[in-house]
């Protein structure tokens, strides 16, 4: 056969576009002892497929046997009784809502432990006590804050003698 044809069947059939005598062919070809060098990684395939075709696989007896042993397996099944399927089925239900009853009480008494604490309480009852005592604070604060000033002159003199001696040396 053609090396062409079989390279144009070939392509065709990794794109899944041949009929079913275009697969065929490529059996016959592969089945054949007679291939090309260039089509010697294909063939195994092929021939895989003619094998299994001659070894017969599985018969058509093989979905009859699987139905029949699937309808013996539910016939030896005994079948609960309608009660007894019931009382399952509420015990799941019963159990569902207890554990829905249980997690609500334990979150009801977890937000019930929580107080709201206010953000601001007052630490002096006499309203003069507290006036006198926010002005020691703001004393302080301006004192150190006077002292940082002090500190922050010293720096800017220095920065305007160092920014003179650049002038003088350019």
């Amino acid at each position: 056969m053609d090396s062409n044809r079989i390279q144009e069947l070939l392509e065709k059939y990794w794109e899944c576009e041949t009929s079913l005598e275009e697969e065929q062919e490529l059996r016959a070809y592969f089945s054949n002892g007679d291939i090309d060098e260039q089509f010697k990684d294909e063939a195994p395939l092929f021939q895989y497929y003619v094998n299994e075709k001659k070894d017969g696989g599985l018969d058509g007896l093989f979905d009859e046997q699987v139905l029949a042993e699937l309808e013996k397996s539910q016939v030896s099944r005994p079948k609960k009784g309608n009660a007894v399927q019931l009382f399952f089925n509420l015990a799941k239900v019963a159990a569902v809502g207890l554990i829905i009853v249980t997690a609500g009480y334990f979150i009801r008494e977890e937000m019930n432990k929580q107080e709201v604490q206010p953000y601001l309480t007052d630490t002096f009852e006499d309203p003069q006590k507290a006036f006198e005592e926010t002005k020691k604070a703001l004393q302080l604060i301006s004192k150190n804050f006077n002292k940082g000033r002090k500190e922050v002159k010293k720096l800017s003199a220095f920065n305007e003698a160092q920014e003179k001696i650049k002038e003088n040396n350019l």
